[in-house]
This record gives structure tokens, C-alpha cells and sequence, in this order.
């Protein structure tokens, strides 16, 4: 990161070449020559950090073709494809897609990226934190590598450079209302916003949520929540439905896994049926799996234990979703050996640096 002092002495040249460059259309593999002036709706420029106007919230999505800017990138969807349409320009003479069960097809959005930082170092900009998403609440991402050409990759951008290419998804044939997500996080600041892919798309919240208000069941491993127990937090609803531990457990999770790893001495795996709701009044993605649950041991530190391959005989909770997700499913974690009355925190923060902890919660196996 440039310290205010560099900043000073490289800043100004660099954004003078910045305009020079941007000028004259700086061109690299899938660019785009970079004249705003030849893009639609492109004199807009939203407030990169205030929430107001088009594109904070599912609402409220950027139009199709609008130029919109967040520190260090403009970005852009310039064409939206799904079912049929995407296929003609999947399957070409040299490849063709895979097969998809009868409730599924293919969406394509076509996405223009420049890198306006105003440093001397490579930036990316990738798949990962560009996805898919509708009125059912999940993140559909990126499935096929290298294809359809030209693919959106990861490139190394320099100041000025531009990038143009296809975001694929696989998306549920009667889901409505599909935007794309831009959900970019650094050391200091995320940037979250939704572009309109259907016609018309806007997304609110279920009602019901509205109504949910939090509750002190599980608040603290001296009081934990039992199975059956609705314990609503600031931004998740959960419920632990089931269990299964030890060796009903490993029958699951060796049948058909060659990938599977015995657990370590002492331990043993533990299987979570949990219905999950995803509340937040914040529209920002968040992942839900296995590693937001863990089995506490008799001194009440999390168990880790090897990363636990699952079966594809279930459904596994392992998602990123948008706030109205509704979930029920399996979550696999590791325990200490034979302790049937084993504490279980669920904590959604807890691989975010900072976090406050305001939606842990624990609850008890029996």
C-alpha cells in the first residue's frame, strides 16, 4: 500500500498518465479501448461510499449497459444471456458444454473492467468477486474454466488497462429476477453492488424477516440452546435439528468418499442437521458452512481437526448467500472422542478479523 508521503511524489504523474493514457484507449488481451464517451449512460458516477441511488441494494440494481465507478475500477455489464441463448455461445465446433439436469441452464453476463488506481502496481479484479445471483437468495459462480471466450479471468491490471469478458453460472430454470454481484473487500473498505441481468430485476427481503426480532437463546456455553431451539440472532436464524456422532456418523461420511480422512486420535465426527436463515438488514453475500460450526472441548476451545471431505448422497450446507436465504441441510464437524454432550458454537464471524462475535451462539447435542 502507497503511504501519503509516496503518494505525494508519484500520485500526480501517475494520474496525469492515467488521463494520457485513457485517452488514447489503452488496449490489452480482451480490452476495450476505454472512450467513456462511446459508452451508454456513462456520464453516471455513483457514490463509491455512501449507500444512496442505483446499485447498493438488490432493490435497487445499476441498469444493463451503465458504467459505474468504486475506488481503484469502473465496471460495467454490457450483455446478459441465459438458457438457449447462452449456449449458442458456449458450444462452438471445438467444445461443447456439459449436460444439465432438465431444471437447470446456463447464464452468461458479459462484464468491461478498467483499473483506475492511481499507483504503479498490478491489481486484479477476478471471478471470485464477480457471481450470479436471483429471487432465491444464493450465489451462483463462475463454473467452466477457460470458457466461454473471451472468459472474465483474474488479470494483473496496470492504471488505465482494460479487461472484457464472460461471467458464467448455472442458474435454476424458474429463478427470476438474476443480477450480478460485485463484492470486492480490502484492508479497509468493502464495496457491494448489484447489476440488473432480467428485465426489470429487483429483490426484497421476505416479509416475515422483517417481524424477526433476536432472542438470548445460546447467548453464552452456560446456557446453551437444545435441538429444536429457534435461537435468532442480529443477522442469522438457526435451529439445530438432529445429530449424529461416531460411528452412525463415519458410515455417512465414508460411503462412496474416497476422499475421506479417518479423524485423529481422540476424536471423533460429529453430523449437524441445521435449518438456517440468513436475516442481515445489510445487503452483503456471506459464506454459511461446516467452518462457521465447531465442537468445543471440556475447556471450551474449538476442536479443528483435519478438513472433513463430504458425500454427495446429502445436502450440505456450503454457501454463499444474500440476505432472505432460507437453508436446512448437514454440517460435518470434528469432536472430542465420546463426549455425547459436547458443546457446539456457531459463530458466522468467525473467519473475519474484527468481528464483534454479535451472532455467536451455542448450543447442546442432548
Amino acid at each position: 500500500m502507497i503511504t501519503r508521503s509516496r503518494f505525494l511524489k508519484l500520485g500526480i504523474p501517475v494520474f496525469f498518465l492515467y488521463l494520457a493514457i485513457a485517452a488514447c484507449g489503452f488496449s490489452s488481451s480482451n480490452s476495450d479501448t476505454g472512450n467513456l464517451s462511446n459508452l451508454p449512460n456513462s456520464g453516471q458516477e455513483l457514490d463509491p461510499i455512501s449507500a444512496n441511488g442505483p446499485g447498493f441494494g438488490r432493490s435497487d440494481p445499476i441498469p444493463l449497459g451503465t458504467q459505474i465507478s468504486i475506488p481503484g475500477w469502473d465496471v460495467e455489464v454490457r450483455e446478459f444471456l441465459r438458457g438457449a441463448d447462452a449456449l449458442k455461445v458456449i458450444n462452438t465446433a471445438d467444445w461443447q458444454a456439459e449436460p444439465l439436469p432438465e431444471d437447470q441452464e446456463y447464464a452468461l453476463a458479459k462484464v468491461f473492467v478498467r483499473n483506475t488506481a492511481l499507483d504503479e502496481s498490478p491489481h486484479s479484479l477476478g471471478i471470485s468477486e464477480l457471481f450470479i445471483t436471483g429471487d432465491q437468495y444464493l450465489a451462483h459462480g463462475d463454473t467452466m474454466d477457460g470458457w466461454p471466450q473471451p472468459e472474465f479471468l483474474f488479470e494483473d491490471m496496470y492504471t488505465a488497462e482494460t479487461v472484457e469478458g464472460w461471467v458464467d453460472a448455472v442458474v435454476p430454470k424458474n429463478e427470476q429476477n438474476l443480477e450480478l454481484v460485485l463484492d470486492v473487500e480490502n484492508e479497509d473498505n468493502r464495496y457491494t453492488r448489484f447489476f440488473t441481468l432480467d428485465k426489470a430485476a429487483s429483490i426484497s427481503l421476505p416479509e416475515e424477516f422483517s417481524k424477526m426480532h433476536p432472542n438470548d437463546l445460546g447467548s453464552s456455553m452456560e446456557s446453551p440452546a437444545g435441538i429444536g431451539d429457534v435461537v435468532i440472532t442480529p443477522d442469522w436464524e438457526v435451529t439445530l435439528l438432529e445429530s449424529i456422532k461416531g460411528k452412525n456418523a463415519e458410515k455417512i461420511l465414508t460411503k462412496d468418499n474416497p476422499n475421506y480422512q479417518v479423524p485423529e486420535s481422540g476424536t471423533e465426527r460429529v453430523l449437524l442437521k441445521v435449518h438456517l436463515k440468513y436475516l442481515s438488514q445489510e445487503d452483503i453475500p456471506a459464506w454459511i458452512g461446516s467452518d462457521q460450526f465447531r465442537a468445543l472441548d471440556s475447556s471450551g476451545y474449538s476442536v479443528q481437526g483435519y478438513w472433513i471431505y463430504t458425500p454427495q448422497d446429502r445436502e450440505w450446507i456450503g454457501n454463499t448467500v444474500l440476505p432472505g436465504a432460507d437453508l436446512e441441510g448437514w454440517v460435518a464437524v470434528t469432536a472430542p472422542e465420546g463426549a455425547g454432550d459436547a458443546l457446539i458454537s456457531f459463530n458466522p464471524d468467525i473467519n473475519t478479523p474484527g468481528s464483534s462475535d454479535q451472532d455467536l451462539r451455542y448450543f447442546k447435542l442432548k
